[in-house]
């Protein structure tokens, strides 16, 4: 699907290109890795230049090009191989989109210093960018106030919910649009919720199948969740359809997030000052985990990344909740998490790095 696709979106794309080239005084384009060919479609216009739009930690670029690098090593940080956490066609769909020679005018990251520092120094400082420019301004998602509520806005009914809970006693429980997890292992994660006896939002659902055309239908665990909302009525909310996360962990009752690790929800959760219970799934997620648990200390890892073909079982899951949620290490964690997150809002606040690497590449573009 994937190769198809570049193949289809080369000629639209150079289209529009020379629309826009032969009336704009400069044309630049914003890409991601999965459209490297951008590059050289830029590159070919009198008027035109490309920036990457990396939407993945900058330390996974240092994993990518070093997996032994000092910085990993120092924080015991470990870059599990790229072919172990993706399938092997993507991988070479990656590395050979890179090989035409194109080389962009430089990366909008989708981080900030406060976060990876020593990482996005790192990066400016390596051969392979010398000659590029790099612009760290994250987070890119909206950073919430946990009081406000938009004007007009329909609201989810889990937020009626989360308001009638306690400060900080909320764990929300998310694994994106692109994890299924195994049958057995939902039912283990089920009876970690009940035995922990935490209060928690679980958004259990399917992996998006990439089909516009599918019938959603009913949960597969259908079965499970009736039993299991009965069991923690009052205690829980299950939603097995769409989610307002960003809300959620604005929320003042929301405590942690139990979470895949995918890198915008790593964002969202650190930038509204909510820790990770890591549970990586594939792709950068492994390295996400190992990065927010390890060198940030803003998060506890429920499945190592070596543990991923087992089912993780109930009384593992809910010790590590129970750590979280009411032990002291977790209110350590916690806070450590709430001071990564205003440090995180700071960096886009006036005077702040993100604010500065969004006017100095805003300046830069329209030079």
């Amino acid at each position: 699907m994937i190769e198809t696709y570049e193949v289809a979106a080369r000629g639209p794309l150079d289209a529009l290109l020379d629309r826009l080239s032969a009336n704009y005084r400069r044309v630049v384009v914003v890409y991601d890795r999965l459209n490297s060919f951008a590059v050289a479609a830029a590159a070919r216009l009198r008027n035109g230049e490309a920036f990457g739009l990396q939407c993945v930690a900058s330390s996974y670029n240092i994993g990518w090009l070093d997996p032994a690098h000092q910085l990993l090593r120092e924080h015991g940080v470990q870059f599990h191989p790229v072919d172990a956490c993706m399938s092997k066609e993507f991988v070479e769909y990656l590395y050979r989109s890179e090989q035409d020679g194109a080389v962009p005018a430089g990366l909008v990251m989708n981080t900030c210093q406060a976060l990876e520092g020593e990482f996005i120094n790192e990066i400016a400082a390596h051969p392979m960018f010398k000659e590029q420019k790099v612009f760290a301004v994250g987070p890119l998602n909206p950073l919430l106030d946990a009081s406000a509520r938009t004007p007009g806005k329909t609201r989810h009914e889990c937020m009626d919910w989360l308001d009638k809970q306690p400060p900080a006693s909320v764990l929300y429980v998310s694994f994106g649009t692109t994890s299924t997890l195994l049958g057995d292992q939902v039912a283990e994660l089920a009876a970690a919720l009940k035995g922990s006896k935490q209060r928690f939002i679980w958004v259990l659902r399917d992996a998006d199948r990439a089909d516009i055309f599918a019938d959603s239908g009913e949960s597969r665990h259908t079965e499970l969740l009736s039993r299991f909302r009965a069991e923690t009525e009052g205690t829980g909310v299950v939603i097995t359809g769409w989610a307002p996360q960003l809300e959620i962990l604005a929320h003042g009752a929301t405590a942690a997030f139990l979470s895949h690790c995918g890198w915008n929800s790593t964002m969202e959760s650190l930038s509204h000052g909510k820790p990770i219970l890591a549970w990586p799934m594939h792709s950068d997620q492994p390295l996400d985990a190992e990065l927010v648990c390890k060198y940030l200390k803003a998060g506890l890892l429920v499945r190592p990344w070596e543990k991923h073909s087992e089912v993780i079982r109930a009384a593992a899951i809910q010790e590590v909740i129970e750590e979280a949620m009411i032990s002291e290490s977790g209110m350590a964690i916690r806070q450590r998490a709430k001071v990564l997150g205003e440090a995180v809002r700071a960096s886009l606040a006036d005077g702040g790095s993100s604010r500065k690497d969004l006017d100095d590449f805003v300046g830069y573009i329209t030079r």
